[in-house]
């Protein structure tokens, strides 16, 4: 037989409102986490909750899209309901000017609750090139830090939705056990480039697009400073063993952050071995006044090595790449508007004698690029609850129109005490 070669391009909801109404008032802040932990000994408790209605003629959000590889589960429809889109409790506790310790539990609609950050952190003053730089060093559970705008894309923003980019190459969060190094440059007034922060890591890689073994993957990030701009480069490395993921049709609904085991089974499962590369770039800028920001985003999943089932098994070699652009304006103290246009495309090559039937089986057929724009209006006039209501529309095959409307309340300091 000769090798054929295949080309593809309960309701929480309910609950989660009565939190939100019931909770003291406090400042909003655009991210939980930003203000865990105290600066000076003692505790924080810090929570967020954001609840959406999303009308839209088809399932929404969409429950797969051709092309992308994950672990086959497939996004649960929330179309003419109010769900619970995220929420978040945490706790920051702070030993002294150096130590510091946080925990996080998350949980996004009717999924089951997940700890997000579980980590200490040490912190200490160096002046290895000038005074006032710092280096920070922290082990735990943690994002795989690809960089701020990145990283805060998603959670509790303007948008119902993580950008596609988010959602296909790292199944929209990427949480890991590990260890990262941090040196931040000392505070400058100078106006010209200059490095402000390098980050080095080394992760458990148990998380997709980990696997369940594997070595541990290296990564680094790097940050630039010019005026009001900013930029993230960053790369994670990965060598996945036995990293399966459901057959088309077969993948259960909703989100879990563990991966189907091929070393355990290969029964309706694919099956990847080899190499993958995440790489992840941003560009972020803002005005003098704070009043309006535009970011710029991207990321790739490159993997090469083996795809297998137990039909078969083909050489693969895969690209999945997406970026969106991004941008806010407050025009009043009170009201702001944010807009969002995306892209994501997926390529996909397999050789072997397998590689149609692993095709058909991975969902690759019918690949084609997505893109999707969303134009976000919110009123903050109520604090600390903010109201967004959201228009937009995905387009793969066809379009797909949807509307949303949404409720973001965030108490970074909820509560908190020192001793």
């Amino acid at each position: 037989m000769q090798p054929t070669k295949h080309r593809l391009s309960r309701n929480p909801g309910a609950f989660a409102l009565l939190l939100m109404l019931a909770l003291p008032g406090q400042s909003m802040a655009h991210e939980v986490e930003e203000d865990a932990v105290p600066d000076v000994p003692g505790w924080r408790v810090g929570a967020g909750v954001a609840l959406s209605a999303i009308h839209a003629d088809q399932a929404w959000p969409t429950p797969r899209h051709a092309g992308v590889l994950l672990t086959g589960e497939q996004a649960r429809d929330r179309s003419g309901q109010l769900g619970l889109e995220h929420a978040v409790l945490g706790l920051g506790l702070r030993l002294d000017r150096h130590w510091s310790a946080q925990a996080a539990v998350g949980q996004h609609d009717r999924d089951a609750p997940h700890v997000e950050v579980a980590r200490v952190q040490g912190e200490w003053n160096v002046a290895w090139w000038q005074a006032g730089e710092q280096l920070r060093w922290r082990l735990g559970r943690q994002s795989v830090p690809l960089g701020a705008v990145i990283g805060q894309a998603g959670q509790l923003d303007a948008f119902a939705q993580a950008p596609l980019a988010k959602q296909a190459a790292i199944h929209t969060t990427w949480v890991d056990d590990g260890s990262s190094l941090q040196w931040q440059a000392a505070p400058s007034d100078t106006q010209g480039p200059r490095l402000s922060q390098v980050e080095l890591g080394v992760w458990r890689a148990r998380k997709f697009p980990a696997g369940p073994h594997g070595a541990p993957a290296p990564s680094l990030r790097l940050q630039g400073q010019w005026g009001h701009w900013r930029a993230d480069v960053s790369g994670v490395w990965l060598h996945p063993e036995g990293r399966g993921a459901a057959v088309q049709g077969v993948g259960v609904v909703g989100h879990s952050h563990g991966v189907p085991d091929c070393r355990a089974s290969m029964a309706q499962r694919i099956c990847f071995d080899g190499q993958a590369q995440v790489l992840g770039a941003s560009l972020a800028t803002d005005s003098d006044d704070g009043r309006w920001t535009l970011q710029a985003a991207g990321l790739w999943r490159r993997e090469r090595g083996d795809l297998s089932s137990v039909n078969g098994r083909a050489v693969y070699a895969g690209d999945t790449s997406g970026v969106w652009l991004q941008g806010q304006w407050r025009w009043l103290p009170t009201w702001q508007a944010a807009a969002r246009l995306e892209r994501l495309q997926t390529r996909h090559d397999l050789q072997g004698p397998g590689a149609s039937l692993l095709a058909t089986e991975a969902g690759f057929n019918g690949a084609r690029p997505v893109s999707r724009a969303a134009l976000s209006m919110g009123y903050s006039g109520w604090s600390p609850v903010q109201l967004w209501v959201e228009a937009g529309q995905e387009r793969a095959a066809t379009a797909q129109p949807y509307a949303a409307l949404r409720l973001l309340w965030q108490g970074p300091r909820l509560l908190e005490g020192g001793w």
